[in-house]
């Protein structure tokens, strides 16, 4: 069991190189995208949150792909894939609204109870990215027009892949990828599509 205030204390020092898991349960679990997150952005630290007295960090579900995320961690970390670990920060007992102001570069939103509304906390953050997952039975939050889009482009250009794929239509991804409005469109802006990208932003982001 941790104090409250040390991933408040932690992220106010490392929370512009930390991807942060709201809601990751007893059990950390199916992170494969959220490592693709962090290679893609450079990250240092995978930081769990939760108010579940204890996260275990040892789980058989913990890859949904454990040999591609093998080879991830050890192109990563240079041969070294188990130094992953070392990077593994974990809060239970924190509840999410603790975190308000708490700068950080990704927030994830693997787990979230029906009722539970986070957006307030997440915009105060202000991360990069926010990756919404397994989002059938799960409380989305509601990011746009609030300074953040949902994107399509980097989605496909992280390899981002949902873990539980029971689209009930069949354009759907069962995650939801937001951008904020003034980082990394690199794609888009060289794309000769952007104005279709642009668009797609703007009507449905």
């Amino acid at each position: 069991m941790t104090n409250n205030n040390d991933a408040v204390a932690f992220l106010s020092k490392y929370g512009h190189k930390s991807l942060v898991n709201l809601g990751a349960g007893c059990m950390l679990n199916r992170i494969d995208n959220h490592l693709r997150l962090m290679k893609e952005l450079s990250l240092t630290y995978y930081v769990g949150i939760d108010c579940a007295p204890y996260i275990k960090l040892t789980s058989p579900n913990i890859f949904s792909d454990p040999p591609g995320m093998t080879e991830l961690l050890t192109g990563y970390y240079q041969g070294q894939p188990e130094k992953l670990w070392e990077a593994v920060k974990v809060f239970p007992g924190t509840w999410v609204e603790e975190l308000k102001d708490m700068h950080c570069a990704v927030v994830v939103c693997q787990r979230v109870y029906p009722d539970c509304r986070w957006e307030e906390v997440i915009l105060s953050m202000t991360p990069k990215l926010v990756l919404q997952e397994d989002l059938h039975g799960c409380e989305r939050q509601q990011l746009r027009g609030r300074g953040y889009v949902r994107t399509w482009t980097e989605i496909r250009r992280y390899g981002l892949q949902p873990f539980r794929p029971w689209p009930i239509f069949p354009w759907e991804r069962n995650l939801i990828l937001w951008r904020r409005r003034d980082f990394g469109d690199e794609e888009v802006r060289n794309s000769r599509w952007r104005l279709f990208w642009r668009l797609c932003e703007w009507f449905i982001g």
